[in-house]
């Protein structure tokens, strides 16, 4: 090939390298999630460059090891290029692209300029997933807040309405905590409150969803799980509140807390129905222990 036909042949690959990359952000402006996004950059690099596989890695925050987010074709070619994400001057990810013949010059330029692109977008779809998840946390607990417990939850109760599996409820309302906070402060009732998140999350399954619905109010739905199979996780959680005790300053201070429960026996339900269901046991249960003492 002569030095003008391979000039002519970078300039096109350059190009078609643009052209690519306008439509690359205009995916980004879709908003996509980090996983989706690295799917669509390994798609991406697959059509416009020959190889055969691809893999794009992030960077774990808590470990700072890279982890791979997107694999795809064979990834033991006998060639490898790998450009790292960079992003406001941070490493964020790499892009590794496999075949068995060797990468041209210009095939490197392009595959850099692809990844200058890639590390904004990704940590810009990074960005937006942290922001969304801040946005669905209850800051006190780390558990779901009002608006990630019925988002999440009206996902899984559609999901098992197609399937027709049971799916039950908790609604936990922690009994007297304005007496706590009036005796003892605000700060001693949020860490009872804290204490009891941890049991509930100590005693669900993996896939169950959690959340503080507000104040002293937390529910709990358990895919597949009987109504039956929830009266004795109710049954078992009120034992255990009563002795998840915080240090006061006179000794340790505990709450009991009252748990309603409610099924779908496999129909379809939203969850604000499901939530009053469960609402009316629990207050039948809390008059109940009330009329008792």
């Amino acid at each position: 090939m002569s030095e003008t036909e391979l000039v002519d042949t970078n300039s096109e690959l350059e190009l078609v390298a643009y052209a690519r990359l306008s439509g690359f952000f205009a995916q980004l402006l879709a908003g996509q999630s980090p996983e989706a996004l690295a799917e669509t950059i390994a798609g991406a690099v697959q059509r416009l460059l020959p190889c055969s596989g691809v893999v794009v890695q992030h960077l774990n925050e808590v470990s700072g090891a890279l982890v791979p987010l997107m694999s795809c074709g064979d990834v033991d070619g006998l060639e490898s290029l790998t450009i790292p994400l960079v992003a406001f001057g941070r490493v964020g990810g790499s892009l590794s692209v496999f075949r068995d013949e060797p990468f041209t010059d210009a095939e490197t330029r392009f595959v850099g300029r692809f990844a200058d692109a890639a590390g904004l977008a990704l940590e810009s779809a990074r960005t937006r997933a942290r922001l969304s998840q801040l946005a669905q946390t209850d800051d006190l607990t780390g558990m779901l807040n009002r608006r990630g417990f019925f988002e999440a939850s009206e996902r899984e109760l559609a999901r098992a309405s197609r399937e027709g599996g049971e799916t039950a409820l908790l609604v936990v309302d922690v009994d007297d905590l304005k007496l706590v906070n009036d005796r003892y402060g605000h700060s001693l009732g949020d860490e009872l409150l804290a204490r009891l998140a941890e049991t509930l999350a100590s005693r669900t399954r993996r896939g169950d969803i959690i959340g503080r619905l507000g104040g002293d109010e937390f529910a709990i739905v358990l895919p597949g799980a009987s109504v039956h199979a929830a009266e004795h996780l109710a049954h078992e959680l009120e034992h255990l509140f009563a002795s998840a005790a915080v240090d006061g300053p006179t000794g340790p201070v505990a709450a009991t807390a009252s748990v309603g429960v409610a099924g779908t026996d496999g129909a379809r339900t939203g969850i604000v129905r499901l939530l009053a269901r469960a609402d009316v046991d629990m207050y039948r249960k809390k008059r109940r222990r009330k009329a008792g003492e």
